[in-house]
């Protein structure tokens, strides 16, 4: 069957009106891990300058090592508080790499540092919370990290220079929010973040993107987020974020969700991809134009950015929610569950057909 008929049939099946031509993915194979099987994981982060993947697995307290070269198993990085009876001081949770660094923040509401050519912690620092520190991004400019206080009250926001010292140069609470704090995203040409917050405090079926500055330490502007509660969101272009709308928020809770198409110049959302979003993570591969999406609801969707088309949805398992890409290789790495996944708690692959 050719490209174009798989994707004609796509769109039939979804009830689209469009849909790319675009090169669709396929499954290649698994990373299994050793250890407890993995139920409850954070977020997944690449380093693509050495190509190596950090998972951060709270069931075995550590981050899981494996290289996508090869895509192997390598080690494990302990030391973190793991599971507890409350999920909202549990961790690892975020992984985010910070140039010869990667970032992970814990339960206690802590950031653990490793230094990545050793594997070893090598510093440990309080974000000024009671509850766990959550996902984050990094800005190579400033070389600053925006780290969320997801499950505090009232939630906040940290920018945390990664220079020596590691100084929080700004701590910023958005009682906006009625429930967490989401993914961050870092825009280079206007030099400031993005962070997905789910649901609007004063109107739930909106949400809300809080803008920052790491330069000043504060608040740029709250995007109000029409028809959409935002779980994740990907910069796929200088002028456009895909936001990943979830359902499970909001109102009326249901799985599955919409992805929102906000225009950076405007602030403002220039339109929806009906069925592409949902509650998850997101990333993009600028060089083959695309923008991936994996919902909890067992679907890890494909969308042209150019087109804003969708070319694919692959079945992945309940609870897939995280992923990242190798810009080399072309190959995306989704985490799935030891309940719902099929291998133990192991990392999906998936490649360019």
């Amino acid at each position: 069957m050719s490209v174009l008929l798989k994707c004609l049939l796509i769109s039939f099946l979804l009830a689209l009106p469009t849909c790319s031509q675009a090169q669709p993915i396929k499954r290649v194979g698994t990373i299994p891990f050793p250890g407890a099987p993995i139920n409850q994981f954070g977020v997944i982060a690449i380093d693509q300058s050495t190509g190596l993947g950090y998972l951060a697995d709270k069931d075995n307290k550590s981050v899981v090592v494996f290289d996508t070269k090869t895509d192997k198993y390598v080690t494990r990085i302990g030391g973190f508080v793991g599971m507890t009876r409350d999920g909202n001081t549990s961790g690892p949770n975020g992984v985010v790499v910070a140039g010869q660094e990667l970032w992970v923040s814990d339960g206690d509401s802590t950031i653990k540092v490793i230094d990545t050519r050793t594997n070893t912690i090598t510093a440990t620092f309080s974000t000024g919370g009671k509850a766990r520190a959550n996902a984050m991004a990094y800005d190579p400019n400033s070389r600053t990290v925006i780290m969320a206080n997801s499950n505090d009250d009232p939630v906040f926001l940290n920018l945390i220079s990664a220079d020596a010292g590691r100084r929080i140069v700004g701590k910023i609470p958005v009682p906006e929010s009625a429930e967490n704090l989401e993914r961050s995203a870092y825009h280079a040409p206007s030099g400031t973040f993005f962070t997905a917050i789910p649901v609007l405090r004063s109107d739930p079926s909106k949400g809300i993107m809080a803008q920052t500055d790491p330069k000043t330490g504060k608040l740029v502007k709250l995007h109000e987020i029409e028809q959409c509660n935002p779980h994740s969101l990907s910069v796929v272009s200088d002028a456009t974020i895909f936001l990943g709308c979830s359902s499970a928020h909001g109102p009326n809770p249901k799985p599955g969700g919409n992805m929102a198409i906000f225009d950076i110049a405007t602030g403002r959302v220039a339109g929806y991809g009906p069925g592409m979003g949902g509650n998850g993570g997101s990333t993009v591969n600028p060089k083959l134009g695309q923008y991936y999406h994996a919902a909890s609801n067992g679907a890890l969707v494909v969308v042209d950015i150019k087109t804003r088309a969708l070319v694919q949805k692959v079945a992945t398992a309940n609870g897939s929610r995280s992923l990242a890409v190798n810009l080399a290789s072309n190959r995306i790495y989704v985490a799935t569950t030891a309940k719902d996944g099929g291998c133990g708690g192991c990392v999906v692959v998936f490649a360019p057909e």
